[in-house]
């Protein structure tokens, strides 16, 4: 997307414009099975056509 990369986290499918928070929203939802709200602030919305 406009050529920057995006790094998806495979628990909520939640996108961040960092790889380390992508990994800290994983490593969260999958020990709490919950959303971070102090981590998902940095996330992106991702508009596919």
């Amino acid at each position: 997307m406009n050529n920057k990369k995006y790094y998806q986290c495979k628990e909520c499918g939640l996108y961040y414009p960092d790889e380390k928070f992508a990994k800290k929203c994983w490593v969260w939802c999958k020990k709490h099975k919950s959303c971070n709200l102090k981590i998902i602030k940095y996330s992106v919305k991702i508009i596919k056509n």
